[in-house]
């Protein structure tokens, strides 16, 4: 297997890889939520989006499937704009066929801020989603005091507001930023990082190992084909979660997610990154697979020699 190389230290390379990290965080919120998966934004109180222009940059797009027992379970699809010194991302989701069926659920997050020298410095981050277990919405906006200012709906239980209250929520940064903060991380640190992340409910963080490396074949699923490595990635949580989640953790804890990367090539195609192309999880569903089946960088196809056809 050749040399895989990781988030480099050139900006543009940095901007995709950490864009294809942001639907990892999501992934590993999943077992604190069995209801929410992705949902249309609701209105919600802060930042006037008028007030900051978009980020002057190359448009970033990934898509993923979501499969269990080999059938569809849902999709997501993130999109970033980040320039030299700002970020603004999203990311969509819904579910589809078996767990359309339970749950009908959709979500959409965003989180802009600013790039500084000391890392991702966030501004404010949004969430909503709807299922058939009901509404859900959330604002979080970072205010003087390294911490951040939250509404939701519904309001937060009694143990997620002690957690605000706490202080563990300072210095921390909410879900799509603490992607783009990983893939800021030295090179010779990939798959090594703790996150320390914020979701408006809870403070977590986000642990990954580096664990090897493996030879994927593309599949009815599966598009990439090709040499990867292969990283764990686990939720540890902090503060905010119930009690119920704690007992149920206790007798059954959640496995890592197995993370599979692979080489791609960046803006102009002069720089290799790494994107996810294959995820292992456990979801409210049983377990699934996650599978990359789409990455554009402006429009315009990133290059994989191993990318077995175009969907």
């Amino acid at each position: 297997m050749r040399a895989v190389p990781a988030c480099s230290s050139n900006i543009s390379a940095r901007k995709a890889c950490a864009l294809a990290l942001t639907a990892l965080v999501g992934f590993a919120a999943l077992p604190q939520s069995a209801a929410a998966m992705p949902a249309p934004a609701t209105e919600t109180r802060g930042t006037n989006e008028a007030e900051r222009p978009q980020p002057d940059g190359p448009t970033i797009r990934l898509t993923y499937e979501f499969y269990g027992a080999g059938l569809l379970l849902g999709t997501l699809e993130t999109t970033a704009v980040i320039s030299e010194t700002d970020y603004d991302i999203t990311t969509r989701a819904a579910t589809a066929g078996l767990a359309d069926s339970i749950a009908d659920a959709e979500l959409e997050s965003n989180a802009v801020g600013r790039l500084t020298e000391d890392g991702p410095a966030p501004e404010r981050f949004r969430t909503a989603s709807d299922s058939r277990f009901g509404a859900r919405a959330l604002e979080m906006v970072r205010n003087g005091e390294g911490t951040f200012d939250v509404s939701a709906e519904p309001a937060l239980e009694p143990q997620q507001a002690a957690a605000l209250r706490s202080g563990l929520a300072i210095g921390t940064v909410d879900p799509l930023t603490a992607s783009l903060y990983s893939s800021l991380r030295p090179a010779d640190r990939a798959c090594s990082e703790r996150v320390k992340v914020f979701d408006g409910r809870r403070v977590f963080a986000l642990d990954f190992k580096r664990t090897g490396a493996e030879a994927l074949s593309a599949s009815n699923q599966a598009v990439y084909e090709g040499d990867t490595i292969t990283c764990d990635l686990k939720y540890v949580p902090l503060a905010g979660q119930s009690r119920e989640w704690k007992l149920q953790e206790a007798r059954d804890p959640s496995p890592p997610i197995k993370l599979w990367m692979a080489p791609f090539k960046g803006a102009g195609g002069k720089q290799d990154i790494l994107l996810p192309v294959r995820l292992q999880l456990r979801t409210p569903f049983g377990s699934a697979l996650v599978h990359l089946t789409k990455a554009d960088i402006s429009g315009e196809p990133m290059m994989q020699a191993s990318m077995s056809h175009n969907r």
